[in-house]
């Protein structure tokens, strides 16, 4: 059976990261050989490294493989990676997040693995990313491109913003949206047991999100756009699930504004999709996105969603019908949309149904397996008739983290 490498910068909680321990924990059940490699970084996000280890996932720890960009320990981690990707005979790699998929297409050329795919979880390239490392990563993820024969884009949009960057040709690009094991809906007994675990009162109206506390989630966003409305309607209460470096800075805000009983920071948390059962209305205050797997998630539980139409959001929720899409950065209008659904119990209602039958149509997570598989046979099955070149190594310029 063909041997195949998942190779990611981090294994931390979030959706990358569950996306590549899924199709190699798949994979393994199917009789094919794979194994997940991965740098050893750990975070506040929390790991899926015990998960992994549990399910019977091969897992490796390759030392010098690291978010920040450094280029001596990134040159260890190239040499280190082509050793062992030609060591290991692997028919194919699939790689994850910026850092990962750049030292490892170039060490997998180099190395002569047959073949090369790179997902694409969100693009480097942030909007808060300097003008001249936007365009050094950009022509990076171009020189990356060449080293593969499939670039998965978990969107639609994601997609075209890297056709829009010159990154990889039209043919190369396969569409897969994330998928999630879907779990039951929400009824009025998990609703009260999730509240009771928060300390949330019966009566109230919960507003709530999952996600890192970072800059792409914009927690202190959000609480800035919501905190008058929770001194004015006592009912409402919000909701942060997971960790990150913004915690300590949105519990100042919380606690400068005197809100500590209207808003709940249940950090990181296992039982995170049972608690969302807690919401009335989940919201993202995303500024970036790739496919945001929470809002899947939302969904299926039969929530709906208010967030800023950010690249695959929109391919997720639709305007109207299992939530509301507001232009980015319209705070204003967000918060209006979130208020509007928070008063309107029969609305919810609706999209809530909308929102679970939609995501069970879609977004089921052995669709995304199984078109995932079904792209790595159709490459192993064809005649490759001109490989990508292998080059020498390059390592990466010092600036900011690469992502991953």
């Amino acid at each position: 059976m063909p041997r195949v490498c998942q190779l990611i910068t981090r294994l931390v909680v979030g959706g990358a990261q569950r996306l590549a321990l899924e199709l190699t924990a798949d994979l393994n059940e199917r009789g094919w050989q794979a194994e997940l490699w991965c740098g050893p970084q750990a975070g506040p996000e929390g790991t899926l490294s015990d998960e992994a280890r549990a399910r019977g996932v091969p897992l490796r720890l390759l030392p010098d493989l690291r978010r920040e960009v450094s280029p001596l320990r990134d040159l260890r981690a190239l040499a280190a990676l082509r050793r062992e990707l030609r060591a290991g005979g692997f028919d194919l790699l699939h790689t994850h997040s910026s850092k990962a998929g750049i030292l490892g297409r170039e060490a997998a050329a180099a190395a002569g693995v047959p073949l090369r795919v790179h997902s694409v979880h969100g693009w480097a390239m942030t909007p808060d990313t300097p003008a001249p490392l936007r365009r050094l990563y950009a022509s990076l993820e171009r020189r990356a491109a060449r080293r593969a024969h499939a670039l998965v884009a978990v969107s639609a949009s994601v997609r075209d913003a890297g056709l829009a960057l010159g990154i990889g040709g039209r043919e190369q690009y396969e569409v897969i949206r994330g998928g999630i094991r879907l779990g039951p809906a929400i009824d009025a007994r998990s609703r009260t047991e999730a509240r009771q675990r928060l300390g949330i009162l019966a009566g109230a109206v919960v507003l709530g999100t999952v996600g890192r506390l970072d800059d792409a989630k914009d927690p202190l966003g959000a609480f800035a756009a919501l905190a008058p409305a929770l001194r004015e309607r006592p009912e409402l209460r919000l909701v942060f699930i997971g960790d990150g470096r913004l915690r300590a800075p949105l519990e100042r805000a919380v606690s400068a504004a005197r809100l500590e009983e209207r808003v709940v920071l249940a950090g990181l948390r296992a039982d995170a999709a049972a608690l969302c059962h807690a919401f009335d209305v989940f919201f993202l205050a995303s500024r970036w996105e790739g496919f945001p797997l929470a809002i899947v998630e939302a969904l299926a539980a039969g929530l709906p969603v208010v967030a800023y139409d950010v690249a695959g959001v929109g391919e997720a929720v639709e305007e109207g019908v299992n939530g509301r899409l507001v232009a980015p950065d319209d705070a204003r209008t967000w918060r209006a949309r979130l208020l509007e659904l928070a008063g309107a119990p029969e609305e919810r209602e609706r999209m809530g149904r909308a929102a679970r039958a939609g995501a069970i149509a879609r977004f089921d997570l052995g669709r995304m397996l199984a078109a995932t598989r079904e792209l790595y046979e159709r490459l192993l099955n064809r005649e490759v008739r001109e490989a990508p070149r292998a080059v020498p190594p390059v390592a990466l310029p010092p600036g900011p983290a690469a992502g991953g």
